[in-house]
């Protein structure tokens, strides 16, 4: 079992260790359980269970009971005395229970969906914090090669400058691309330190996977219709149509069926009667009350559904964007890692040809700088390339 850790969230930095069998899945149950929407789980399941506890009521309403006293002794003072008691119980309309049945059903489906999208949302946060770590890794171990390669180039420069065949500029020269390549370390460890702090807020944990996350890319055209954003945002829409039916139904107001008791007397002389009592109360008209109660309701409806079409324009966008851009890095990357390649050979070569006093430094400080750039740009690439990859997946609604 996984251990959050209690800490994440309270250090300035969180030095991640490395596991070999942590799995995404895992991570994102923790980063689930951290987020502070993960509290809205319980409330949208209740939310979900209190209207269907009400579409499973027999009346549509809560009771009231109710009561009338009658007495003539401050008035004409006959002995007349009349007093009525009884219940209230709210009747459902006609197919009025079985739409409140349905609004209960609705609700169950909207919080099923909002999970399914809150999963996804969350696996989305992961894949960037992931992708983030694992590049900031990369280029710090990028940075420090370059700084190896400087140190040793200034070796190299020490040793000649010794032996008589180089200048003091020529030692300024190295030290002050060493300097200078420092310096990109320390910059590429702040951008280290930075993903391991949004990783650790994101999920409690101080360990990732020794592995950088990959996935392999699901082809789709277009987004399904079962994407958990807009099944979230469609479970919304009957939401919302279910709502209008409430309201205008409510709007109508609900017949009222009172069962009770009369007990009275006609004067001091006579004896007290007791009867039932059985009253029934049923609204009519008022269809402009009824049109205004749905208006907002309707309202309501079309913004949600406006929600919908604009979310999925949105994400079809996005997708062929993606798209897009793995087409261009799929023919880019193979020229950049044989540029990488002949870059490093040509810094191997300055280096050598530099110690048989074959070159200036000048032309070495060149290749090393060209080395180090290509290297970085090429894993750079790599590593945009399959986040490139995670990021359609994402679109789709696709998790690892």
């Amino acid at each position: 079992m996984i251990a959050a850790s209690a800490q994440a969230q309270e250090i300035d930095h969180v030095h991640l260790s490395k596991s070999e069998t942590l799995q995404f899945d895992a991570i994102l149950e923790q980063a689930m359980l951290q987020s502070p929407a993960y509290r809205e789980i319980a409330a949208r399941d209740q939310e979900a269970k209190s209207h269907e506890g009400v579409g499973q009521s027999w009346i549509a309403g809560r009771p009231s009971a109710e009561l009338d006293y009658l007495d003539d002794r401050s008035l004409t003072n006959l002995g007349q005395t009349e007093l009525t008691y009884g219940v209230a119980l709210p009747l459902w309309r006609l197919g009025e229970r079985d739409d409140m049945q349905a609004l209960g059903e609705n609700y169950a489906t909207q919080a099923s969906d909002w999970q399914r999208q809150f999963e996804l949302d969350t696996a989305g946060k992961l894949r960037t914090a992931l992708a983030d770590f694992y590049k900031a890794e990369t280029l710090l171990a990028l940075e420090q090669q370059a700084t190896e390669d400087a140190r040793e180039l200034l070796r190299i420069v020490e040793v000649l400058f010794d032996a008589g065949e180089l200048a003091a500029l020529d030692v300024m020269q190295a030290r002050n691309l060493l300097l200078t390549q420092q310096r990109n370390e320390l910059d590429a460890d702040a951008m280290k330190v930075d993903a391991e702090r949004s990783y650790a807020v994101l999920t409690g944990l101080a360990v990732v996977p020794t592995k950088a996350h990959s996935e392999t890319l699901v082809m789709s055209e277009e987004i399904a219709p079962d994407h958990p954003q807009l099944q979230y945002l469609q479970s919304s829409i009957d939401l919302q149509d279910a709502n209008v039916r409430k309201a205008e139904t409510s709007a109508k107001g609900s017949p009222t069926l009172t069962l009770g008791s009369r007990r009275q007397k006609a004067n001091a002389y006579a004896d007290y009667e007791n009867a039932l009592a059985i009253s029934v109360s049923i609204p009519f008209g008022g269809k402009s009350f009824v049109s205004a109660a749905g208006s907002s309701a309707r309202r309501a409806k079309v913004d949600a559904e406006v929600e919908y079409f604009t979310a999925l324009r949105e994400l079809n966008a996005q997708l062929h964007e993606v798209e897009h851009q793995l087409f261009t890095l799929d023919q880019a990357l193979p020229l950049l890692e044989e540029q990488a390649a002949l870059s490093a050979a040509q810094w191997e070569m300055a280096k050598n040809a530099f110690e048989l006093g074959e070159t200036d430094i000048s032309r070495v400080v060149i290749a090393l700088q060209l080395a180090r750039s290509s290297a970085k740009e090429f894993e750079t690439l790599s590593l945009q390339y399959q986040r490139l990859i995670t990021e359609s997946n994402q679109i789709i609604g696709v998790l690892p």
